[in-house]
């Protein structure tokens, strides 16, 4: 392809130079390739976007939302979309794992939320207040008064 042609001994040029007067750091030999994305592969990408959007939306329609969240990874669309757009999601979008872990403990957060919620209530109830429930008067008496003998 005569773009890439072009640019890569271009882009290897401007590497050296950058390196050279100390823009850039040294970039070790083979550890980094570049990879020129323009005219038909570019179009492709825009190409790949519009499609996966069209085939959710056609998905959505005819099946209803639920389906895609039923049949439809997620995180697939998510790094899919982001290729389309050329963006690496490497440290950027969570994987499942990390989501999951998340939900867990929010989830794990709330039932404790809960819990102490609700022991706040059983301690405040009428049965377990001592104006309120003449028993416990008479229970907290006898076990207060040490036994005779």
């Amino acid at each position: 392809m005569l773009t890439v042609d072009i640019l890569v001994p271009y882009l290897d040029s401007k590497l050296s130079v950058y390196q050279k007067t100390g823009d850039i750091t040294r970039i070790p030999k083979g550890l980094v390739r570049p990879a020129i994305v323009a005219g038909i592969n570019a179009i492709g990408r825009g190409q790949d976007r519009e499609s996966l959007g069209a085939f959710l939306m056609t998905i959505a329609q005819t099946m209803g939302p639920e389906a895609i969240q039923t049949y439809v990874n997620p995180e697939e669309v998510i790094k899919r979309l982001a290729a389309a757009q050329g963006i690496d999601v490497l440290n950027l979008v969570r994987s499942m794992q990390e989501v999951q872990a998340e939900q867990q403990a929010a989830m794990q957060q709330q039932q404790q939320l809960e819990l102490t919620k609700q022991a706040g209530q059983l301690a405040s109830a009428p049965v377990n207040d001592p104006s309120k429930n003449p028993q416990l008067n008479g229970q907290q008496s006898t076990e207060a008064q040490p036994p005779q003998g």
